[in-house]
């Protein structure tokens, strides 16, 4: 391998994409994730199974090759590591640390919305349990209950009775890389994202759009609609307070993204924040609504080119996730072709086949795989997800129940 390479931390569907975007470059791929089966593992020149939180570990492997950028979509996890490894092997674009920090620890970026007068709301973070049960006590119910430092959904709930609180917050700390769990108070509106790319500390480019989610307990997304319709008022508003939040971090090149809610008085509040291209599919989206290439433009961006962003079109663009609520063994998947004819799909991946092993949507790791349907208004987009999901069908055989556990002694549990 003499051609240099893009290191890419991260080997899933949202990974995948980035790995043949940097071959069409021109480079050769080295690809890294601790599954084995990861769909990145036969798309990379050289896959390392090991994970992406090792980053002096990652270096010492690779060191004998040459690493000409550090890229790792859709992953807060990874975003240290692409910040240290820029740093090791002297690639040409480096993260800004806060940035960094505040796409990896949620309470530091409350505290970061605080220092620019952004509206908040109440929250608590911690690693003690009784002093976030002593917190949760304060604020009002609902409550969101999420890892401080995890991504993809893991570990979040919604809890309306004090009662769950203690399993929610247990569950978190388990998805926790530091122990650390955050809770707030969940907030009352509609549910957006904002997918931007900085360029020369200016906003390039902004896809709002609207975000559907499961709903409580887990409050995962399952549909992304753009663009989204807000106000010319609430979406300058939003801008501006984006552009806020990204000097404040210092952020002034790249992608970053944006969960947020606006509420029925159109006050904007931020829930969190990724420096890094968007997950669930977003730059598929803005692809196919905008005809910007953002995975493109992340390379090249970390590769020390210039890179284009300009807008070919706008078009009403939906992104649905494909999921099913059944843990076991995927058998059949029927209507994919009737789907793929509809007239306003663009592109349908499903990243599950028949023998696969899958997983009810509980994180966003266990999705199936994306629908993409443009249309000439919302109505017509509306109606054909509705025809798509009347046409598409997952079989799934469900898992043998797990063992039954036969009760402890009563007697062992008496102290």
């Amino acid at each position: 391998m003499t051609k240099p390479h893009i290191l890419v931390l991260g080997g899933g569907e949202d990974q995948l994409p980035a790995y043949h975007e940097a071959r069409r470059l021109g480079y050769g791929v080295i690809g890294v994730d601790q599954r084995p089966d990861a769909l990145g593992a036969a798309a990379a020149d050289l896959f390392l199974c090991m994970t992406t939180r090792a980053p002096g570990e990652i270096a010492a492997r690779i060191g004998h090759l040459d690493v000409a950028a550090v890229i790792s979509p859709a992953s807060d996890a990874a975003q240290e590591s692409v910040a240290e490894l820029s740093r090791i092997l002297g690639t040409p674009y480096q993260p800004a640390p806060d940035a960094v920090r505040a796409s990896v620890d949620k309470g530091y970026f409350h505290a970061v919305l605080e220092r620019v007068g952004l509206p908040g709301y109440g929250h608590l973070r911690s690693a003690d349990p009784v002093e976030l049960r002593l917190a949760a006590a304060t604020l009002s119910l609902p409550l969101i209950v999420k890892p401080n430092d995890s991504s993809g959904s893991k570990g979040v709930q919604v809890v309306a009775d004090p009662a769950a609180l203690p399993a929610a917050l247990a569950e978190a700390r388990a998805y926790s890389f530091s122990g650390e769990v955050i809770v707030e108070e969940m907030l009352l509106g509609r549910h957006l994202s904002a997918e931007a790319f900085l360029r020369d500390g200016k906003l390039a480019t902004t896809a709002v759009t609207e975000r559907a989610t499961t709903g409580a307990p887990h409050m995962i997304t399952t549909t992304h609609t753009v663009p989204a319709e807000l106000t010319p008022a609430t979406e300058i508003r939003l801008r501006s307070m984006i552009m806020d939040i990204c000097v404040a971090l210092g952020h002034t090149d790249g992608p970053v993204n944006f969960d947020f809610v606006v509420d029925r008085t159109e006050e904007i509040r931020f829930i969190e924040m990724g420096a890094r291209l968007g997950g669930n599919g977003m730059p598929l989206l803005v692809q196919h609504a905008y005809g910007i290439n953002t995975y493109e433009a992340a390379l090249r961006l970390a590769l020390g080119q210039d890179f284009d962003l300009a807008p070919r079109h706008v078009k009403k663009t939906a992104l649905h996730i494909l999921t099913t609520d059944t843990d076991g063994v995927l058998r059949t998947v029927d209507g994919e072709d009737a789907v793929r004819a509809l007239p306003q799909t663009a592109e349908l991946r499903l990243f599950a086949g028949p023998g696969s092993q899958v997983r009810r949507y509980t994180q966003a790791g266990h999705k199936l795989g994306y629908l993409l349907l443009v249309a000439d208004s919302y109505a017509e987009l509306r109606a054909a997800q509705a025809k798509a999901q009347s046409l598409l069908r997952f079989g799934v055989e469900p898992a043998a129940p797990a063992p039954a556990r036969h009760p402890e002694p009563l007697t062992e549990k008496v102290r």
